[in-house]
């Protein structure tokens, strides 16, 4: 019995070739359909502490937990690698409390306070959403995040990781960890410093001013707690000074001084002057320029302003300090010696700083 075709026989090797090229077309979708399926999904090592840990974490002994949470005692904590690898984690919301400082500022010092006194720290910006450091402690690697999700909730974690002593083991220990590095690395892990130009000087020398202390950055300047009051030291004034001063400290006699405090009193008339203008006494062992002081109580605060000349034509730096007093006239006049004390303190360490760092 013989079949027929469907098609005229002369046709059938242009047939055969439709079909081979619809089936070469569909081969690469099919491949990169199977490759997508295939492919794994990009292993998340900060958010999955199994995942960076590569062995499933236990509960901390109590030993492993020394650190964070004396103070913050509420953190989550997990280990792994023999108790090697540590994992702690806390979060709060930002509920906008009237602090003085907030609660991200406070962790991320505290976070810190393993590095030696005379280190350097990182500063608190109140315009980070999210940020990292990367510290050694001793022998001990250490890693901070803290991040602010889109409901206004922040999550810090801290990880520590103490090499193992065994060289193959410490080497692939070294590849987990750089994952993990390489991860918060992203540009999502970070926020650029947001100061401006004008700001930038000033920066080292709130860093220094702080040592240990917490502290917040934010547009204005540098928020800080002292003497049981919350302090502001501004950014650099915007503008040129009134008043000529000098560089050197021979150049200042008592009489244009007096002069100055004249000067400066006609430009603010209704405040009450507290310290008049002087000139301070710089430490023998800090070779500096003359730097300049004032403190008065105006709109309910102690204000202190500083004056630092510079060399040449470069114009004079001015920077404040305030403390706002209790209302009332009774709190205000028991308050007013140790806010006085306070913002004066502060300036004439801002003027060591800047001494330190830009002389």
């Amino acid at each position: 019995m013989t079949r027929r075709l469907p098609f005229p026989l002369e046709r059938l090797p242009a047939a055969c070739a439709v079909v081979a090229t619809l089936a070469m077309a569909a081969a690469p979708a099919h491949s990169a359909a199977a490759s997508r399926r295939a492919a794994p999904a990009r292993a998340d090592v900060v958010g999955d502490f199994q995942v960076l840990a590569q062995q499933r974490p236990w509960d901390c002994p109590a030993a492993a937990r020394a650190g964070l949470d004396a103070t913050w005692p509420d953190g989550q904590a997990a280990c792994a690698w023999q108790n090697r690898l540590r994992r702690q984690s806390w979060s709060w919301s930002d509920d906008g409390a009237a602090a003085c400082l907030g609660t991200q500022a406070r962790w991320w010092n505290r976070a810190q306070a393993g590095l030696p006194p005379t280190a350097l720290r990182s500063v608190w910006d109140r315009r980070w959403t999210t940020q990292t450091l990367h510290m050694q402690v001793g022998g001990e690697e250490r890693l901070l995040l803290l991040r602010r999700d889109a409901k206004g909730r922040w999550q810090a974690t801290e990880w520590r990781w103490n090499p193992n002593p065994r060289p193959a083991t410490r080497r692939w220990q070294e590849g987990r960890w750089k994952l993990l590095m390489a991860a918060v690395a992203q540009p999502g892990f970070g926020t650029p410093d947001a100061g401006g130009a004008e700001a930038a000087p000033m920066r080292p020398v709130f860093r220094r001013l702080l040592g240990t202390r917490p502290g917040e950055l934010g547009p204005e300047g540098l928020t800080l707690a002292a003497a049981g009051l919350c302090l502001q030291a501004s950014n650099p004034l915007p503008g040129p000074s009134r008043l000529p001063l000098s560089y050197s400290p021979n150049d200042s006699r008592l009489e244009q001084r007096a002069a100055m405090h004249l000067q400066l009193s006609r430009q603010h008339p209704d405040v009450r002057w507290l310290t008049p203008f002087k000139m301070l006494d710089m430490p023998a062992s800090l070779p500096s320029g003359a730097k300049f002081l004032a403190t008065w109580v105006e709109g309910g605060q102690v204000i202190g302003q500083l004056w630092i000349p510079q060399k040449g034509d470069a114009p004079v730096v001015r920077v404040r300090v305030g403390a706002r007093l209790p209302k009332g006239p009774d709190k205000e006049a028991a308050a007013l010696p140790a806010a006085k004390a306070a913002v004066e303190q502060e300036l004439a360490a801002i003027a060591q700083q800047w001494a330190a760092v830009h002389e």
